[in-house]
């Protein structure tokens, strides 16, 4: 192998294989094997896992190393700490969402089978029942999760599942007002309504309501914690 070491070689070599050609749980070939099939030392194979390991792509387990499930929750756990409160943040977030979900409402219209609805329902009538403004945020984002998820498009779905500390946060707001989670439910009533007739430009306009209605509760929130100021002499 030339150019970088041969424990770099292998890492990227055997993370490509692995993302790429293997699923969840498949085991590894064990040291000998790939020392054999990469040609390279044992102790070059036994190296490459550790760091494999460490990038959490894989876990030891007695029968072998094994391709994991991706836990990206602890990196996002830190990275959502470096977003602010304010309120542009608050609006940066909800357009995010409101140009990946609109832009994803084709694809979805067309794909959203009865489970999918099903699972949307439930999280739906959860977040009514919810206790706690954190329990409704994350069943909120189980909503939106399985609407995406009707795209078929993993990319879309990977990227929506690894944003999901920051995106449960976000969402947080605004949940400790009863009104507001009641409206949210029928406004995610009438989505499911519009996946399941399949409608796209209903769809669409359907989460521009909805978007509407949350910047609105953001923007009541604002004025709220933003101090009156002075009267005029």
């Amino acid at each position: 192998m030339a150019g970088q070491t041969a424990v770099e070689d292998l890492r990227e070599m055997l993370r490509q294989e692995i993302v790429e050609r293997m699923q969840i749980g498949d085991l590894l070939p064990n040291e000998r094997e790939l020392a054999e099939r990469f040609g390279v030392a044992r102790n070059t194979v036994r190296e490459t896992m550790i760091h494999l390991e460490a990038l959490g792509l894989i876990e030891k387990t007695r029968r072998g190393a094994r391709v994991r499930q991706p836990d990206f929750d602890p990196i996002f756990a830190a990275f959502v700490q470096h977003f602010d409160h304010s309120a542009a943040t608050l609006r940066n977030v909800l357009d995010f969402r409101r140009m990946v979900e609109t832009g994803a409402a084709p694809f979805a219209a067309g794909g959203a089978t009865p489970e999918l609805l099903a699972r949307m329902a439930e999280a739906n009538a959860r977040m009514g029942r919810a206790m706690t403004a954190s329990e409704a945020a994350g069943h909120d984002y189980d909503f939106h999760m399985a609407l995406v998820e009707a795209t078929a498009n993993t990319v879309l779905i990977r990227m929506y599942r690894v944003l999901s500390v920051p995106l449960k946060y976000y969402l947080e707001v605004g949940k400790s007002h009863q009104p507001e989670t009641a409206q949210s439910m029928a406004e995610h009533d009438r989505i499911i309504a519009c996946l399941r007739a399949g409608d796209a430009a209903a769809l669409m306009a359907a989460l521009n309501a909805h978007f509407d209605h949350s910047g609105a509760v953001f923007a009541a929130l604002s004025e709220r914690k933003t101090p009156a100021a002075p009267p005029g002499p």
